[in-house]
């Protein structure tokens, strides 16, 4: 009992370094999700709030689920009574955004605002399949996708844009790259590189509907569901099952770039070391080492 009521308090915070930035959070099914990339500048979800979430400007909601959702407008609240000046800036799949917005302005109305006074924080719907660059970092951009659960719900890639050199133009000099420019030859070409990608509540099945997420750095998918026998009701609730994550796993093989997969908002019935046991047993062993619990 003690173990249980351990991992599943929501203020305990996980902590898991990773080769684009330290992650940390929390994702226990049904309690809350949240997930903050720091060196980003970007949290996944906002099931809590913690002060740790009030210097990020970027926020993804994956779905109004909330557990996931819930404390959306308390970081926008937290960030103005602390003297952050800058509004931070709320993604959102384009196709619950303008109920958003009406959710928002409701809570404000409960909690006292007046009609006068109220203002909407920065929403930024998202449409899948568009590339975006982030608000505050020029360096940045996400692309979002579907993925199926009990409600309309996106995950998303972000992607590390810079400008590289042609190769054609590799072995020039300083002085020759100099002259090309002043004569108007366009030397270098864009490249977008997934650094982190997130699937947010899914079935298993959306992890292959969207398998390029294998190419980024870092997945952070879901796996809420883990014993024998539990398989249907995992797609009866729209999450995925241990299972799908070793499918996947087995299928895409060495197609799988990731250098660490995070599997994160288990089912609150399972203690700490039932999910460890599970994950050891059930994971092929070329992936372990990049495999994490979040928990």
């Amino acid at each position: 009992m003690n173990e249980n009521k351990y991992i599943h308090n929501a203020l305990r915070q996980i902590h898991v370094d990773t080769p684009c930035s330290p992650i940390s959070g929390f994702s226990i099914s049904g309690l809350a999700t949240y997930i903050q990339i720091p060196e980003l500048d970007f949290c996944i979800d906002m099931g809590e709030c913690p002060l740790s979430a009030i210097p990020l400007d970027h926020v993804f909601l994956t779905h109004a689920h909330g557990d996931h959702a819930r404390c959306l407008m308390r970081h926008h609240s937290l960030r103005k009574m602390m003297g952050v000046e800058r509004d931070s800036v709320y993604y959102m799949p384009d196709f619950i955004s303008e109920n958003a917005k009406s959710w928002i302005k409701a809570e404000a109305l409960f909690e006292g605002v007046g009609e006068t006074k109220f203002r909407y924080p920065e929403i930024e719907p998202v449409t899948a399949g568009e590339l975006q660059f982030l608000r505050y970092r020029k360096d940045l951009a996400i692309e979002a996708f579907e993925v199926k659960h009990s409600i309309p719900t996106m995950g998303a890639t972000l992607y590390f844009y810079k400008k590289k050199l042609k190769e054609e133009y590799l072995g020039k000099s300083a002085t020759e790259i100099i002259e090309l420019r002043k004569n108007g030859v366009e030397i270098t070409r864009e490249v977008y590189e997934p650094l982190v990608s997130f699937m947010g509540d899914c079935l298993g099945e959306s992890l292959l509907d969207n398998s390029r997420v294998f190419q980024s750095k870092v997945l952070i998918t879901e796996c809420t569901f883990l014993d024998d026998g539990e398989e249907a009701m995992s797609k009866k609730k729209g999450h995925s099952h241990l299972k799908d994550i070793v499918n996947a796993l087995n299928e895409l093989d060495d197609e799988i770039k990731c250098e660490k997969i995070i599997l994160s908002h288990f089912s609150m019935k399972y203690s700490e070391r039932h999910i460890r046991e599970m994950l050891d047993k059930s994971i092929p062993e070329k992936f372990k080492e990049r495999i994490v619990a979040f928990i």
